[in-house]
């Protein structure tokens, strides 16, 4: 986060070129073992050379990224490629998880396993591009069903995203505490999952009404600019008539 601004500076005057620098830091850290020292010993879980790739990408598509690459996500061959590394991914998933993975072929597990969330494993930003390749095919922006009440919640989070970003990071702690008192994970897991979810909807919910109240009022300015034309118009019919 506080490397963010000169990047946003650069991708401001040259979104190609800010993207690309994410990219090589990327690589170099996932080549090189960058990260930073974690007390009172390891490193940080989510590297930070790493994860700001995903965040760069986020940016990038906000900047006109994603408007100049709608030709690629409209591509059926993407979108047919998109779908198959989904559902390959979700079989590999579902074998890993069952101990069901002796179909795989030798060697193809090694390249998902060990599931490397530290640093951002490239079959996991693919993933992310695949999963936003085939949710703008599947769902148009003016869908109807967005306006729904039981998908408000999603739309408020995603409107209000940097808020939900922050507090989402404060809950992660006190999760993690919770997690540490309770012996029954499960349960555990699905209460402050489900609280989250709503804790965070909630303040999305809040900075959304509150933005509301400090938005300036509207103001007609066509109808406020026209009455001293109108106005004008009356003097000289009364002029007119009283020559």
């Amino acid at each position: 986060m506080a490397g963010f601004p000169p990047l946003l500076v650069l991708m401001m005057r040259s979104p190609n070129a800010a993207l690309a620098a994410s990219c090589c830091v990327y690589l170099l850290a996932r080549y090189f073992g960058w990260n930073f020292s974690a007390y009172p010993s390891g490193g940080w879980y989510f590297n930070p050379f790493a994860w700001q790739f995903l965040f760069t990408l986020g940016a990038w598509a906000a900047l006109g990224g994603a408007a100049r690459a709608q030709s690629l996500a409209r591509s059926r061959f993407v979108l047919a490629a998109s779908v198959v590394f989904v559902l390959l991914a979700l079989i590999v998933t579902m074998a890993v998880r069952f101990g069901a993975a002796g179909f795989m072929p030798a060697g193809g597990l090694e390249i998902v396993v060990p599931n490397d969330k530290t640093n951002l494993a490239p079959y996991r930003v693919l993933h992310f591009l695949a999963l936003a390749v085939i949710v703008v095919r599947i769902i148009p922006k003016d869908w109807a069903g967005l306006n729904r009440r039981l998908l408000r919640p999603l739309v408020l989070c995603g409107q209000r995203s940097l808020e939900v970003f922050c507090v989402g990071i404060f809950l992660s702690f006190v999760v993690h505490f919770v997690l540490e008192m309770y012996s029954d994970r499960l349960t555990a897991q699905i209460g402050v999952s489900l609280g989250g979810l709503m804790l965070m909807t909630c303040v999305a919910s809040y900075r959304t009404w509150s933005r509301k109240l400090d938005a300036p009022p509207p103001t007609d300015h066509g109808q406020d600019a026209g009455l001293p034309l109108i106005e004008a118009k009356q003097g000289i019919r009364r002029g007119g008539n009283q020559i």
